[in-house]
């Protein structure tokens, strides 16, 4: 922001990078992903926000509570349970992909064979 003292930004919020997306193979938690747009609010530049990859909804209504000014009349679109986070749980994943791949099937492969009995070496003939 220093060097190229934009007179707007256009920030690109895809949630591939979140914890559990389905494509992306970050570990991010929405509050994470949500302080980059934070940060760069913090420069007072005009910032157009736009949705992009990410399968969740979650994400965009964080960062929309992010973007807008404090003390808005849009908070009570997250009634009754105001929940937006959840827990990221590490174990249950680790579980999941073990599991996952023990059920996978492995490639074929060459079969094994006894290995033959060691001999002594030929003898050399020397002419």
């Amino acid at each position: 922001m220093e060097v190229y003292q934009p007179k707007a930004v256009v920030l690109q919020c895809g949630a591939d990078s979140l914890s559990g997306d389905r494509l992306g193979c970050f570990n991010l938690s929405i509050k994470g992903h949500a302080d980059c747009l934070r940060y760069l609010r913090s420069f007072n530049v005009p910032l157009m926000v736009l949705g992009g990859e990410g399968y969740t909804a979650h994400c965009w209504c964080y960062e929309t509570a992010v973007a807008l000014p404090e003390g808005n009349n849009y908070m009570e679109y997250f009634d009754p349970e105001n929940i937006l986070h959840f827990e990221i749980n590490l174990d249950k994943l680790r579980t999941s992909l073990l599991e996952r791949i023990t059920k996978m099937e492995h490639a074929p492969s060459v079969q094994l064979q006894e290995r033959p009995p060691t001999t002594e070496p030929p003898m050399k003939a020397w002419n």
